[in-house]
């Protein structure tokens, strides 16, 4: 279950995306973002969706590992053929260390909840063009 300092983590974290383009477009919980609204405009594509695969139910673990688990998920999700971005989670709070993940176009909230679950985390960050973005929780968080 996600516990109160996590939360607050989560809304204390700039959701960082590399466009193509090479420009980073930050995105924040519970604001809109023109910069986002332009790029999926763009991209004719209507949503971006923030996960990533490191410390599984906020347990911190060796890079090695993390970056093993982010390489997975790279390749599942190139699987899929879906368009995911390089993007970084990049805490306000000093100690809190960034967290690489990937920004991905159009991907179905309950796909992007059943991977984020099977990477063991807590929560996505979901964009739709024109709104805010929006934490969405995990059934892991919920337990």
């Amino acid at each position: 279950m996600i516990d109160a300092p996590t939360l607050r983590g989560y809304r204390a974290t700039t959701y960082a995306v590399a466009l193509p383009d090479g420009i980073m477009i930050g995105l924040r919980l519970d604001y809109s973002s023109p910069q986002a609204d332009a790029f999926l405009h763009r991209m004719d594509a209507r949503s971006i969706t923030c996960l990533n695969a490191w410390n599984p139910r906020s347990r911190h673990l060796p890079v090695t590992r993390n970056m093993a688990a982010h390489q997975r998920l790279r390749w599942n999700l190139a699987s899929r053929r879906l368009i995911a971005l390089p993007q970084l989670g990049v805490p306000d709070r000093h100690g809190w260390r960034p967290e690489p993940g990937f920004a991905v176009l159009d991907l179905e909230t309950e796909k992007a909840i059943a991977l984020a679950e099977r990477y063991g985390q807590f929560g996505i960050v979901r964009y739709m063009r024109g709104g805010v973005a929006e934490l969405v929780l995990t059934r892991l968080a919920l337990r």
